[in-house]
């Protein structure tokens, strides 16, 4: 079920992001979600030219480390579809996405997007709470 327009990754990141105005969403999140969606982990390149197009609109903020964070257009947007399932939210927010064109100046450091990806393709394991305590 892979999308093949760029519109289409941007309607995908959009629903990945979350719909709160207070919280960044970070890149690990957005492979994970883009994951579920798409099934197919998107590209560092394919990231960078949706959020670019976004952040362009008017739709996000990029912080310095990459989070993501929807604007309050944004969020409206994200919010508008109602009774659609998570892996249908794309399509619903494509239909009322304006027209996009990315943004050459957005660029997210290989580094960021490597340390997301290696996070999640190889988790580590979560401790219990009062294991970690020890540690300190």
């Amino acid at each position: 079920m892979a999308f093949p327009s760029f519109q289409d990754d941007a309607a995908i990141l959009l629903a990945a992001i979350g719909s709160s105005q207070r919280s960044s969403t970070s890149v690990r999140s957005v492979l994970g979600t883009w994951d579920m969606i798409n099934v197919d982990v998107p590209s560092r390149q394919m990231i960078e030219s949706a959020a670019g197009a976004l952040q362009r609109a008017g739709l996000v903020v990029i912080d310095d480390e990459w989070g993501l964070r929807p604007t309050a257009e944004g969020v409206r947007l994200r919010r508008t579809p109602r009774g659609v399932s998570m892996r249908g939210l794309p399509t619903a927010i494509g239909k009322l996405l304006p027209p996009l064109t990315p943004d050459p100046s957005v660029v997210m450091p290989q580094e960021i997007y490597d340390a997301a990806l290696e996070d999640y393709l190889h988790p580590k394991p979560l401790l219990p709470r009062w294991l970690t305590g020890l540690f300190r």
